[in-house]
């Protein structure tokens, strides 16, 4: 079984996570106090440390226990922080460091907070209303997205038997994320800006009020025909102002205004019924007890009871199912 050490901080952890749905043997230290939280303690205890084992340092060297494990995934606040854990004099043929900016470059022991790496990775000036103050993501996107490629990375080389250090800036993690912006920049020449709900560049895409609920649709050129018929507005798709794409875009306001009439009256059910029956991307905005009691999400086996120091509480399972291979 492989051997995975996690130390440090929710980038490691979530990569531990996913280690552990691998089937791996997944150990946990903790060299500090846990960074702030978005949920509480006890919940992030319990989404990304069901399965591991705990270590403490006071019985065991880090050196110890890096040098017995096939992987070590670190996630420190700086360079100078995973220098003075000795993760370059350890043996383990895999480690990985997260830290905010690399462990090279003159930015190497810069401390951040994930909202300040999405502000200088551009995040946060796309997200939010255009004539008020811009957002940050909530909860921990960046975090997991790091500890998502530690995993990728230190899977790949496991798999080819290679052993090397990875290297993972949170900075650099960003900008990998932003392709559709950087798509448009370099192919059109668009500098993207925030629109609130409005993704903007396919119309429509947006919040939608129903009779009951929110509707959010994101209809893309391949979708527009059949969207006309889940509006039951059949005559959008002969309206010149409509034909395409551009034209779309050109005239947002006017058929903004025709789909928001045509929900206006429309239960989140019905919604639901005609998205399906269309097989158009239109999705309604669900409150966390829908969520729980999803039917899809209960029939793809998505959820799993922990016990925690509350009692057990219900958490999501990683987003990928892992099944054995039939071979002819």
């Amino acid at each position: 079984m492989t051997r995975v050490l996690e130390i440090g901080g929710y980038a490691a952890a979530y990569a531990g996570r996913l280690f552990v749905h691998a089937g791996c043997d997944v150990v946990r230290v903790e060299t500090r106090s846990p960074d702030p939280a978005w949920a509480s303690g006890n919940a992030m205890d319990a989404f990304l440390h069901d399965g591991k084992r705990q270590a403490s340092v006071e019985e065991n060297t880090l050196t110890e226990l890096a040098n017995a494990a096939d992987v070590v995934v670190v996630h420190m606040p700086g360079a100078g922080a995973v220098i003075s854990l000795g993760f370059d004099q350890w043996k383990t043929p895999v480690k990985v460091a997260v830290t905010p900016f690399g462990r090279t470059g003159p930015r190497r022991n810069w401390r951040a907070t994930p909202n300040v790496l999405l502000a200088m990775g551009g995040y946060t000036a796309l997200m939010g209303d255009a004539d008020r103050e811009p957002l940050s993501l909530p909860g921990h996107y960046l975090e997991f997205q790091s500890g998502t490629l530690a995993y990728s990375a230190a899977s790949s080389l496991l798999r080819s038997g290679e052993q090397k250090a990875v290297d993972i800036g949170m900075l650099e993690t960003v900008m990998t994320l932003s392709q559709f912006t950087t798509v448009r920049w370099h192919c059109t020449g668009e500098h993207r800006t925030r629109h609130g709900s409005d993704f903007w560049f396919v119309t429509p895409s947006d919040l939608f009020r129903c009779a009951d609920g929110w509707a959010y649709v994101n209809i893309v050129p391949t979708f527009w025909d059949a969207f006309t018929v889940f509006l039951d507005h059949p005559q959008l798709l002969v309206d010149p102002r409509f034909e395409t794409n551009d034209l779309r875009m050109a005239n947002r306001d006017a058929l903004h205004e025709a789909v928001a009439a045509a929900l206006a009256g429309v239960s989140v059910a019905e919604v639901n019924e005609r998205a399906e029956t269309c097989r158009v991307p239109v999705g309604v905005v669900k409150t966390l007890k829908d969520v729980l009691e999803d039917e899809h999400l209960a029939f793809r086996d998505f959820w799993q009871e922990v016990d925690t120091v509350d009692g057990p509480v219900r958490v999501p399972k990683p987003p990928y199912r892992i099944e054995a291979v039939k071979h002819a």
